[in-house]
């Protein structure tokens, strides 16, 4: 079972079997290493928002197929990150504290390669369940994930790590619009939109590593150099609000977004802190992430409210 605990500071060793450790306020925070593995807080939940808030901007109602794709969506990215722990198992193991369970003898190569393949499984066994029309997308998310961490290597690429973090949420999002509707203007805007955010997503991880992986990784931000990689993910930012306002404006129906926009705020006020201040690039994209989720459930309990009242059709 998953679990999160505090104890007293101790000194770790490799006896302390299933356990990974973050100080805070002099305490030692415990996680089970499979929750390290799959680690399905830090992105899953953003990715099955995105597939669902997809659905209802086409007013789908919440039926099996929906249910099904969100289970896709969990089980695929599931498998995706396990297999990106699996492929940088030797990098993490050179680290002195590392996330990753397969690097600190946590959890063993072979266990990861079964959870990954259970999650495969269920992914596979969802795509045989829903729609003929989205098998196209679905092959596409696995192949972005397998190639990401295998093969191409795309996370080892300046460029190319952006744009697979743009397909990530991209593509999940575009299963739940396409799921019970065609693609149409409303769906391209809201594609280009979860792309730009999984692209800042992905700055933002590669900033936070970036004196770990400076020496061993050819990643967008090693390219860039830091200053630069935090102008560009300020102006990704920007990019997205001002399509948001645009599109709110000339499309009927989407008036409801423009007073959220202000809130954007808080995302952006981590990342120029991080910017002024090197202590705070640690925790940063965290806080980023913690704050999406609320945003992004605070704009699907608005748009849900509106629908139900019949504001928009």
């Amino acid at each position: 079972m998953l679990f999160l605990k505090s104890v007293n500071t101790h000194k770790s060793s490799p006896a302390d079997i299933g356990t990974h450790f973050t100080i805070l306020s002099g305490e030692i925070i415990l996680y089970h290493p499979l929750r390290r593995l799959i680690r399905f807080e830090a992105y899953g939940i953003l990715f099955m928002l995105a597939g669902l808030f997809g659905a209802l901007l086409t007013n789908a109602s919440f039926d099996w197929s929906l249910a099904v794709l969100l289970i896709f969506i969990a089980a695929s990215s599931a498998f995706g990150f396990v297999i990106n722990d699996i492929s940088d198992v030797t990098l993490d193991a050179r680290l002195e504290k590392t996330r990753n369970p397969l690097a600190d003898g946590s959890l063993s190569c072979r266990v990861a390669w079964i959870i990954s393949g259970i999650f495969l499984a269920i992914s596979l066994a969802c795509m045989a369940i829903l729609p003929s029309s989205l098998f196209t997308i679905e092959l596409a998310v696995l192949f972005v994930f397998f190639t990401y961490s295998f093969i191409i290597e795309a996370k080892n690429i300046a460029g190319l790590d952006l744009v697979y973090h743009a397909l990530f949420p991209a593509l999940y999002g575009l299963m739940g619009y396409v799921l019970s509707h065609p693609f149409d203007l409303t769906g391209l805007v809201f594609t280009i939109l979860l792309g730009i955010f999984g692209a800042i997503g992905e700055m933002g991880n590669e900033i936070r590593d970036h004196e770990k992986d400076r020496h061993v990784r050819n990643n967008t931000v090693v390219f860039m150099g830091e200053r630069l990689s935090f102008i560009l993910t300020l102006g990704l930012m920007l990019s997205a609000f001002v399509i948001i306002t645009f599109f709110a404006v000339i499309q009927p129906g989407y008036f409801w977004l423009i007073p959220i926009v202000p809130f954007g705020i808080f995302l952006v006020h981590p990342v120029y802190q991080a910017m002024k201040i090197p202590d705070f690039r640690e925790t940063f994209v965290d806080t980023i992430n913690s704050r999406a989720i609320i945003l992004a459930v605070v704009m699907l309990l608005v748009y849900t409210i509106i629908r139900f009242f019949g504001v928009i059709r």
